[in-house]
């Protein structure tokens, strides 16, 4: 099997189960930032999928691989796109990490003897 092959499957194996667990994530939380993850992990998945595409020779019009081209602007835009969404959502994830909700007052008067 070719190293290209073998390159763009894992990436594309990788990516399709960082994109299930993110996924689950934002179904289970619905905040910023696990949307901004998911979001993220579907740039990488885009960004496997160029891969993919490139070692099978899937729409080879596209030049995947060929630099100045189609494909490889949108795997340069796909991969650039991923890392700041994945980062963005990490950060706002740590940044809430500590952060307690708001507790209401009590109208309970009454201090105790």
């Amino acid at each position: 099997m070719k190293a290209v092959v073998l390159k763009g499957l894992l990436a594309l194996a990788a990516a399709c189960v960082f994109l299930g667990v993110s996924a689950a994530l934002f179904l289970t939380r619905r905040h910023l930032a696990s949307t901004l993850q998911a979001l993220g992990l579907l740039c990488f998945g885009v960004m496997a999928l160029t891969h993919a595409f490139e070692a099978f020779a899937i729409f080879p019009t596209l030049g995947w691989g060929r630099p100045r081209s189609i494909g490889h602007y949108v795997d340069l835009t796909a991969a650039l796109s991923g890392v700041a969404l994945v980062v963005a959502g990490f950060a706002l994830q740590q940044r809430h990490v500590g952060v307690s909700p708001p507790v209401a007052p009590s109208n309970n008067r009454w201090r105790g003897p």
